[in-house]
């Protein structure tokens, strides 16, 4: 009788198996952070600046007679940072969508991430400058934390909205 059920309960899960497989490789996106404060702020700058378009103006003039943003740009630049994109219903800027996530909850912590890595200070700096701490190793563990928290809000960002 165990036998028998075995086979049942596998011919039962078989249909939804390439499905669950699916949904998983889907969620399979989250990594562990980079080990230290200096990778952590390595890898988040690069994945800012991966998100930058990289022609910021056409060959044209605009009415002005200064040359107009390309279309990329401009979309970068004026779009929201929840936009998406309508061929594969990803989000364009998951960096963006993140900050902007974090902004709404903690807009502190969101301002330490954004110096470091859109402004490029240094993470103890900015701590200083959002929290006014003024001893070194509290400055690092906050600035430390508030990139692990963004990392890891960051790789839970749904990129592929039709998973949920």
């Amino acid at each position: 009788m165990n036998k028998a059920n075995a086979e049942a309960l596998a011919r039962r899960a078989a249909p939804y198996a390439d499905e669950n497989a699916r949904s998983r490789q889907a969620r399979d996106y989250r990594v562990d952070p980079p080990a230290g404060l200096r990778a952590l702020v390595v890898e988040l700058r690069r994945a800012y600046r991966d998100e930058v378009p990289g022609t910021l103006h056409k060959h044209d003039v605009d009415g002005g007679g200064t040359p107009a943003y390309s279309g990329e740009f401009a979309a970068y630049l004026y779009g929201s940072p929840w936009a998406t994109d309508h061929v594969d219903d990803t989000y364009r800027t998951p960096f963006r969508a993140c900050l902007a996530g974090m902004h709404r909850s903690n807009p502190s912590m969101a301002a330490i991430v954004a110096h470091v890595t859109i402004g490029g200070e240094d993470p103890v700096a900015a701590v200083e400058r959002e929290t006014g701490t003024l001893e070194r190793w509290i400055a690092r563990a906050a600035a430390e934390r508030a990139l692990v928290v963004f990392w890891s809000r960051m790789t839970d960002v749904r990129r592929d909205l039709r998973v949920a």
